[in-house]
């Protein structure tokens, strides 16, 4: 009986530390994700450039944010906080499709509302990465397609202009197997 529970003990345990590694693993990933963009805009700030159209400074103003202050921090902090949403929500609920299937589940769009109301009063534009992990090319990249436009309809539907949404359908060239029934979504640079 001893060598029983011992053994249920081991097998918990290293179940225990798959996950704990896996949640090392997002988190981490998080971390540099918002790190990179907090380096990304705070060049952006120092130098005076609003952003590669020129156009960013006009839009945070009239989306509310102080126009005494450095328009590329301003939007810098809205990308920040849109950033920091998208992972929350992701986090909480991945947007994910079942094989062969460009559906989005009730729990993705309800996601994918979240990320639309963090898009809300500013112009952070944002990229959809969809995959899709057959062998063949042509239907991979297709399937990947309807599932991109399957995320920018639920978007537009939740209120995000359709020219903030870059989608980028990979097919099955960035992902495989498991990996390729999940999406990914980062603020555009």
């Amino acid at each position: 009986m001893f060598v029983s529970l011992a053994s249920a003990n081991t097998e918990t345990a290293k179940g225990s530390s798959n996950l704990m590694r896996r949640t090392i693993a997002r988190t981490v990933t998080g971390v540099a994700i918002v790190a990179g963009l907090v380096a990304a805009c705070g060049s952006e700030g120092e130098n005076g450039a609003a952003g590669s159209s020129g156009t960013n400074g006009t839009a945070s103003s009239a989306a509310g944010a102080p126009s005494s202050g450095d328009a590329g921090q301003a939007g810098g902090e809205a990308a920040q906080k849109v950033t920091a949403a998208i992972q929350q929500a992701l986090q909480q609920s991945p947007i994910t499709f079942t094989t062969e299937s460009a559906e989005l589940s009730e729990k993705s769009k309800t996601t994918l509302g979240e990320i639309a109301k963090a898009m809300q009063g500013n112009d952070v534009k944002i990229a959809v990465a969809t995959h899709a992990g057959y062998p063949d090319a042509e239907k991979s990249k297709a399937l990947s397609e309807k599932r991109a436009e399957a995320i920018a309809a639920a978007l537009e539907g939740a209120g995000v202009a359709k020219d903030r949404v870059k989608t980028e359908a990979t097919g099955n060239e960035k992902a495989q197997g498991d990996k390729a029934l999940d999406t990914q979504i980062t603020v555009a640079q």
